[in-house]
């Protein structure tokens, strides 16, 4: 059986008992958008037009029972030629992968794996320019002038990248659709590309369209307060206006088994030292994130 040339994986909540929302799962449909659009993109080297699909068939298969997975293959499509020969020689999967970490981490707010995505992508570029130079015998001034009108194509390509991009955040929305509701997490896992992991924190940031912004890791003592354990929240002291309370989700699996040292901490309103990241909208404090514990620290007198 061929393997996938792309794989979700879910984590965390429902996926942990094979069972991920059905209605979460219908809107997997924003994977084979992003998908679709990337590959026109960087095979044909132009914007998708509207209602447009690649000659390569997108298949997301939902995941069979008893798994949290779901399988993305690529397939030509019966009567149409062949794909050109960029995607035939880097691969449409290496490609698809790039893309769509480009995207997920562009649209999140995760600058370093958007990056380094980019990067990929254009080196699969330059090196259909270097094969496309070295197949015709041409003149020293003429591979200048070549190479000067690679660097102009070069940013015009970028420009219509990032367009791109802002045309698929609906699409980027439609795929995170289920982290936070039903999972914890998912994982890209594509062709050479590094895997991505698209947590709450990412998963806010893309359906805020770059209104919020998500700081990175950091360790932090909050007062809590209370909790609200089926929705996984916690009521934390404010940590920049103290006397205020604010709601903290936790994305730590500790906080599922009750009693734990979520729990006792509000029942005392003690401090802990958690790791976590904060939301910020318009410079305010909107969301905190606990993605992991430290210690309990004191109660409160």
């Amino acid at each position: 059986m061929a393997s996938a040339d792309l794989i979700v994986k879910y984590q965390g909540g429902d996926a942990e008992r094979h069972n991920v929302e059905m209605r979460s799962l219908g809107a997997q449909l924003g994977f084979e958008r992003i998908i679709s659009d990337g590959l026109i993109f960087l095979g044909h080297d132009r914007l998708p037009k509207r209602g447009e699909r690649h000659e390569l068939v997108v298949h997301a298969r939902e995941p069979k029972a008893g798994s949290s997975e779901i399988e993305v293959f690529l397939t030509q499509a019966a009567g149409l030629l062949p794909i050109g020969w960029w995607l035939m020689e880097v691969g449409a999967g290496e490609a698809v992968s790039n893309f769509a970490t480009w995207v997920f981490s562009k649209l999140g707010g995760r600058e370093n794996e958007a990056k380094a995505a980019l990067e990929a992508m254009e080196r699969m570029r330059e090196t259909e320019e270097k094969e496309r130079v070295a197949t015709r015998a041409i003149e020293a001034n003429e591979r200048l002038e070549a190479q000067r009108q690679w660097l102009e194509h070069d940013a015009g390509w970028r420009d219509r990248l990032f367009t791109l991009t802002e045309r698929l955040s609906s699409a980027a929305i439609q795929a995170v659709r289920p982290v936070g509701p039903s999972v914890d997490s998912f994982k890209l896992n594509g062709s050479k590309a590094p895997p991505l992991l698209v947590d709450l924190p990412t998963a806010d940031v893309i359906r805020a369209k770059g209104e919020l912004e998500v700081t990175e890791l950091q360790t932090i003592e909050l007062r809590v307060d209370g909790f609200v354990h089926h929705n996984r929240k916690l009521n934390v002291e404010h940590p920049e206006q103290p006397g205020r309370f604010i709601s903290a989700d936790v994305r730590d699996p500790l906080f599922d088994k009750v009693p734990n040292a979520y729990t006792e901490a509000a029942a005392n309103q003690a401090m802990l030292l958690v790791q976590a990241k904060f939301g910020y909208r318009a410079g305010a404090l909107e969301k905190i994130y606990v993605m992991d514990l430290g210690s309990r620290l004191d109660n409160a007198a």
